[in-house]
């Protein structure tokens, strides 16, 4: 009998402010592994997955108390907002108080999950710290930074050679209603009809580009 109500404390100790506590910094230290590592897709998958059992393990606590896990949702997509947006706006500002509340709202004091995120703050700053002493930098954010610049160069290179095409006869190879296929100097693009449904075999002009499309219409003799 002892050794039964032994399990259930066991079991039961997810549900506390310790395991709680814990969690938060476990799953915070992923986050700053995932900076430091460029493994960062592991990483993030493992903040996720701790987090989302800190708050399975509150909705166990407190019965149909979404709320903090809805939080953290939210949080999450503002934050991938901005990294989408230049500079530091609102949205970032909204993803960290979002993040903040949802954990303070998983404590069944709120002060302790604001104590939580201060220590593993401090604890994850200094570990940073030290790793840069190592030698370690920020691989993980550099490498998404230098992709995204990357794939921002690459899309700027690809539509300055689009925009070279702006002129030049093209004739289609499918239907275009408005979406289609277009022959320029013999290679296949993605276009658009400027004006209705062309057919296929028609000739035509290339008069703009819009993302990857060529703009096209029926060439006027």
């Amino acid at each position: 009998m002892q050794n039964l109500f032994l399990a259930a404390d066991a079991n039961l100790f997810i549900t506390t402010d310790i395991a709680a506590f814990l969690l938060v910094l476990v799953g915070t230290f992923f986050l700053s592994l995932a900076l430091i590592n460029k493994k960062q897709n592991l990483y993030i998958t493992l903040f996720f997955i701790t987090h989302f059992v800190l708050f399975a393990s509150r909705v166990l606590c407190q019965i149909n108390n979404f709320y903090p896990i809805a939080i953290f949702i939210f949080s999450c997509i503002f934050v991938v907002l901005e990294i989408f947006i230049p500079g530091f706006t609102v949205t970032g500002v909204i993803g960290i108080l979002g993040y903040i509340t949802s954990i303070a709202l998983t404590f069944s004091n709120y002060r302790y999950g604001l104590l939580a995120i201060v220590v593993s703050l401090n604890l994850n700053i200094s570990f940073i710290k030290f790793m840069f002493k190592k030698g370690y930098t920020l691989k993980g954010l550099s490498h998404f930074v230098l992709s995204t610049q990357a794939n921002l160069k690459e899309n700027k290179e690809e539509f300055n050679e689009l925009n070279k095409l702006v002129g030049k006869d093209a004739e289609s190879i499918s239907s275009l209603g408005p979406t289609g296929f277009v022959l320029v100097n013999g290679i296949k693009y993605n276009a658009v009809s400027y004006d209705g449904y062309l057919d296929n075999g028609l000739a035509l002009k290339v008069i703009a580009v819009k993302g990857r499309y060529l703009i096209v219409d029926k060439e006027v003799k």
